[in-house]
């Protein structure tokens, strides 16, 4: 990719260009996201090895929600944990796409945090990696664009899906937008219907789903009850209506809400289920368990918080929360450093995630993993910061992943 790096101004535009048209970028945003020129390749071997310690993780975090739900593992001190509260019983089939986000430490992937209800940016990221192939064709050569929302239709076609109700915050981006707009184009002919937190009220219960006015749906993808801040907020007693509503209804969960109780920032329970992970999983402490003069070598992140909140690097924010009740110390990474032109003009070498979206199905009767395939990547990179995440100035990274036999194995979902 050294001829990316070397990209002249004229070359950015045009993928800027190319990245408007396919709704990666909007210069209607205050902010509009910076976009690597040179992407993050996953090659054909590292996506194996993602996909077989992606399989463990999600076996064990769905096996870990199931016993916290049926009361076999202490909750207390889970986030959310009163979601299992409202779940009159657990569906027969969970089904969903999971967001992992891992950083590579010496090439190995080293876990972060995993996102199950609420996947944003699932379809603008790898607009951004087609707005690459678009002006530089010859890449399709070698590579593909995974595309994680092709899989969610491919889950929602398996259950017969018709019509599917989005559930989304009162605010959001110009880019949320792009996205939901995204996501609907890739999920026909299923039908999607969005509803913004101010009209939950609006939504009905009915046997086995739910009503948009007269519409019956019969599946939810939830883009708002996600997290703390939605039981929190000005919407929260509506939001907690709503979600028990919902639960009762019977309806079908894309990413059921239940599995709110997986998004814990304190991994190492995923250890202690697969001993397997220990070598991805970092360690986790108390604060009261190292001294704060050795706070360099850890990270604390207060586990109810989302969307890069709650997350702190530098030594006199991590003591100003060494006591907080919900405070914990995750092993800190040193990634790999990686090399990013981007599109306002920006180079240097850059900390960059690569998140792993995995589509999976679970028999929860038999307690058995049906499913657990990569469904695409979103790699973002920070050049002040170990923050990557949007929300805290992160910039988008497309990715491309190596065909692994171009002469009969097309990539999944592509789009060219």
């Amino acid at each position: 990719m050294a001829f990316l790096a070397d990209s002249s101004a004229a070359e950015r535009e045009r993928f800027l260009a190319a990245a408007e048209t396919r709704r990666a970028y909007d210069r209607r945003d205050p902010e509009p996201c910076d976009i690597s020129i040179v992407p993050r390749v996953v090659t054909a071997a590292l996506a194996a090895e993602l996909a077989a310690i992606c399989r463990r993780i999600v076996r064990a975090s769905i096996e870990q929600v199931l016993d916290l739900e049926a009361g076999r593992e202490p909750a207390a001190e889970v986030p959310l944990a009163w979601v299992a509260g409202f779940v009159p019983r657990p569906p027969a089939e969970l089904f969903g796409n999971v967001r992992l986000d891992f950083l590579l430490e010496r090439g190995r992937p080293r876990l972060l945090e995993g996102g199950w209800v609420n996947l944003s940016a699932v379809d603008y990221a790898p607009q951004a990696a087609l707005a690459l192939l678009d002006v530089q064709p010859a890449l399709a050569e070698r590579f593909h664009v995974e595309r994680p929302a092709a899989r969610m239709r491919e889950r929602l076609v398996e259950r017969g899906t018709r019509r599917v109700a989005i559930l989304v915050k009162q605010q959001h981006t110009v880019y949320a937008a792009n996205d939901f707009e995204l996501i609907r184009r890739l999920l026909a002919p299923i039908e999607s219907m969005l509803v913004a937190e101010p009209d939950f009220p609006t939504i009905r219960g009915g046997e086995g789903c739910v009503f948009v006015g007269d519409l019956p749906c019969d599946a939810v993808y939830l883009r708002a009850l996600d997290g703390p801040a939605a039981f929190a907020g000005p919407h929260a007693a509506t939001n907690r209506r709503t979600l028990a509503m919902l639960l009762a209804s019977g309806v079908a969960f894309h990413d059921h809400p239940l599995l709110l109780l997986a998004e814990d920032k304190e991994l190492g329970w995923l250890v202690g289920r697969d001993p397997a992970l220990a070598a991805v999983v970092p360690r986790s402490l108390p604060p009261a368990a190292v001294p704060i003069a050795e706070a360099g070598r850890w990270v604390l992140k207060l586990r109810d918080r989302h969307s890069g909140e709650g997350v702190f690097l530098e030594p006199a924010e991590m003591a100003a929360h060494w006591d907080a009740p919900d405070a914990i110390l995750q092993e800190r990474i040193v990634p790999d450093p990686f090399p990013v032109v981007t599109v306002h003009g920006h180079r240097g070498d850059a900390v960059a995630d690569l998140a792993v979206h995995v589509s999976y199905r679970y028999d929860v009767a038999r307690r058995e993993l049906v499913t657990a395939d990569i469904a695409g990547y979103f790699s973002r990179f920070s050049l002040t910061g170990g923050k990557v995440n949007l929300c805290t100035g992160g910039g988008i990274v497309p990715v491309l992943s190596e065909r692994p036999d171009r002469s009969d194995q097309p990539g999944h979902g592509e789009d060219h």
